[in-house]
């Protein structure tokens, strides 16, 4: 791809790289939606709301015509393709990496992306085979489009959503014509997005983050899965915060003069002539597809206590970053970032072909945290991340079982009446929790599990839920005078307050 520049408005990246995370990222702007002229496209994501269901099949949901076999279900199955799939992703990034030297980091970050249907940026100067680790990237998946476009202050949106329709624009209505543009293709590269105008940027961010493009009463489901977008500088505008925002995914590419690496890109080189080499196997759309699906739904579990700590790392993540570094005092992590590091929590966990997120998978934060290539951030949040799994060790039993009564209280309340309460249903989900909470035999609350083990037994229907609310009062005193730490503390009082409302909307 040639990439003519100008000199003139150039800001190189020496000073850039400090923007991307001392930007606070920006709120997300609600769409308006009129009455749809035309849907082009079905509406995508459709069975996310139904998170808990017991199989998710392998349906290309933005390919469509794909044949499908019949899937076997269980939780063996679901492994058997946990290590399909970690096997063809990890086999998709070392190729990727032995074609494109030095960005092993930001491939893994690509593909993260790629599993959870986000966006990636990608800053560096010009020449830093940007457009070449997009294209290398893009066709590991068989069949997919790629859109490609090198933006400019004069591109407009019809050079991305496709040309306005004439005989809609004759009756005074402005309808593109999506077909073979940005919004029907399955991934994009847009080159120098930052030389884009403002408002091309704008109309960029619901196509971006809710899959669709919205233009008056045009609405359009997108099949875009994932963007990559590159820029050699950050210009500072209100626009540019919600832009940035919906690229969770940052990389700065340093330049690299090691002579033995530039001899390594000849050797490259002389095998491809600057093309990308296509792997033997490739992964498929659909394949694609399930492990988004899978990562957003409950099938990867992530206990309690991760996702404790978790917040915990970014929370004093955040506190060190403001204290010590000096032009960063605002710096802040999205709450829309914050929750879907969830889902790069999953992917990492998927692609050691796992069911069920672990605690050293949060060493692995720092690729949507952290802008990939800025050492200072990666060692500051490694070091608290390190802490922290140290510091709440002495009190994991006591949080574990606090989060687990937080799960029990929940069903309490999503049930808060008589006769869901004395369901079968109801009664077994309590019950089943409360075992799980007795079964922390190495706690320092053995002793109080044991004469809760008793009590347990003694459980009936119609007496279970006062019975339930007593057993998680004495487990809120007993845990409060084991805890060590404060923020262990913090929640159970939390808890406590949330415990003694409930009681007062279920109905005894």
């Amino acid at each position: 791809m040639q990439d003519p520049r100008s000199n003139d408005r150039r800001h190189y990246l020496h000073h850039l790289e400090e923007s991307v995370l001392s930007l606070a990222t920006g709120n997300l702007e609600p769409v308006q939606k009129p009455v749809p002229q035309v849907e082009t496209h079905p509406p995508r994501d459709k069975d996310q709301q139904h998170e808990g269901e017991e199989e998710l099949k392998l349906v290309p949901e933005f390919m469509g015509k794909q044949p499908v076999q019949p899937e076997e279900t269980g939780p063996a199955s679901l492994q058997k393709k946990l290590s399909s799939i970690s096997r063809s992703v990890n086999e998709c990034i070392q190729f990727v990496g032995r074609n494109v030297l030095g960005r092993q980091e930001i491939i893994k970050q690509s593909f993260l992306a790629l599993m959870t249907g986000e966006h990636q940026l990608l800053i560096s100067r010009t020449g830093m085979a940007k457009s070449l680790l997009a294209r290398q990237i893009f066709i590991c998946f068989d069949g997919a489009t790629t859109f490609e476009k090198q933006l400019t202050k004069d591109t407009m949106p019809e050079n991305l959503f496709g040309s306005y329709d004439i005989e809609a624009m004759k009756k005074g209505k402005m309808i593109h014509n999506v077909e073979g543009s940005l919004v029907l293709s399955h991934f994009a590269f847009l080159d120098e997005i930052f030389d884009a105008n403002d408002m091309l940027l704008r109309s960029l961010l619901s196509l971006l983050n809710e899959k669709q493009l919205v233009n008056g009463e045009q609405i359009v489901h997108s099949t875009l899965h994932s963007a990559i977008a590159a820029a050699n500088y950050i210009r500072m505008t209100e626009i540019l915060e919600a832009v940035l925002d919906r690229f969770l995914y940052k990389s700065f590419i340093p330049e690299n003069k090691d002579l033995y690496f530039e001899y390594s890109i000849d050797q490259i080189y002389q095998q491809q002539f600057g093309k990308v080499a296509v792997p033997e196997k490739r992964l498929t759309l659909g394949e694609l597809s399930y492990i988004k699906k899978l990562i957003q739904s409950k099938r990867i579990d992530i206990p309690g206590y991760v996702l404790f700590l978790k917040n915990y790392i970014l929370k004093k993540y955040v506190e060190e970053t403001r204290n010590m570094v000096s032009d960063r005092k605002e710096f802040t992590i999205s709450d829309r970032t914050l929750v879907k590091t969830q889902d790069t929590l999953r992917a990492c966990a998927i692609l050691e072909g796992r069911e069920q997120v672990e605690e050293k998978d949060l060493d692995n934060l720092y690729y949507v945290v952290c802008a990939l290539g800025r050492e200072d951030d990666k060692a500051r949040l490694t070091k608290v991340t390190g802490t922290a799994k140290n510091y709440f060790r002495q009190d994991r039993d006591t949080i574990d079982n606090i989060l687990n009564a937080i799960g029990i209280l929940n069903i309490l309340k999503a049930n808060g009446n008589d006769e869901v309460l004395k369901t079968d249903k109801t009664f077994n989900q309590v019950r089943d929790g409360l075992e799980k909470v007795t079964r922390s035999g190495g706690s320092i609350l053995k002793e109080y599990f044991n004469k809760l083990k008793n009590k347990l037994m003694a459980l009936t229907q119609d007496s279970f839920v006062p019975e339930t609310f007593s057993i998680l009062e004495s487990l809120c005193e007993v845990s409060l005078k084991n805890a060590k730490t404060k923020e262990a503390r913090e929640i159970i009082i939390g808890f406590q307050e949330d415990l003694f409302n409930a009681k007062k909307i279920v109905q005894l």
